[in-house]
């Protein structure tokens, strides 16, 4: 199975719920990478540093962002999961930043069905520690650019933006005989 290509994220839930695909679970100074061509969890080191991921971290299955990788996403949850574990999400936010001069969002959502996380509703619900931790990791850790936060309509925007170049980017392929 291909969780990049065979977890529909249909209408009418999404982009109000979402699958996630966790590729590094929050706590982890490891880095996983799912690999949408062999279908593979591949280990990546990030450097030896006191810096862990701050939220479970994965994909958004037949997403396309505008770096041509899928659409990633930080789920906020109690207890990490682990690599290849699929959640359903609610996206709450995104945060918008750039690594190596190159637009590499990340929309940021809970479970749909935790207690812990159901309050947040939206961006401003989340604590100022969370915002200040996950921004301190993507400068710190991974020297990226942050240009902000912005709130869960924008990230249904940027969610609804990366379905529709998935969907081209299949047409294509399948018009050319490519897959």
């Amino acid at each position: 199975m291909n969780l990049w290509k065979d977890i529909k994220n249909l209408p009418p839930s999404a982009p109000n719920m979402l699958y996630a695909v966790i590729e590094t679970p929050r706590g982890s100074k490891n880095r996983y990478v799912y690999e949408t061509s062999s279908e593979t969890f591949v280990f990546r080191v990030v450097s030896y540093s006191p810096y862990y991921y701050p939220a479970d971290y994965g994909i958004i299955p037949q997403t396309l962002g505008n770096d041509g990788n899928p659409l990633n996403i930080m789920v906020l949850i109690d207890q990490p999961t682990f690599s290849g574990c699929v959640i359903k999400i609610k996206p709450i936010g995104i945060l918008k930043m750039k690594n190596r001069n190159k637009s590499d969002d990340k929309i940021i959502g809970v479970p749909l069905d935790d207690p812990h996380t159901r309050k947040f509703k939206d961006i401003q619900y989340l604590p100022l520690s969370f915002i200040n931790e996950v921004t301190h990791f993507f400068v710190e850790e991974l020297s990226t650019e942050i240009l902000g936060f912005d709130n869960k309509k924008e990230a249904m925007r940027i969610i609804k933006g990366s379905m529709n170049r998935y969907n081209e980017m299949i047409s294509f392929r399948s018009l050319f005989l490519l897959d």
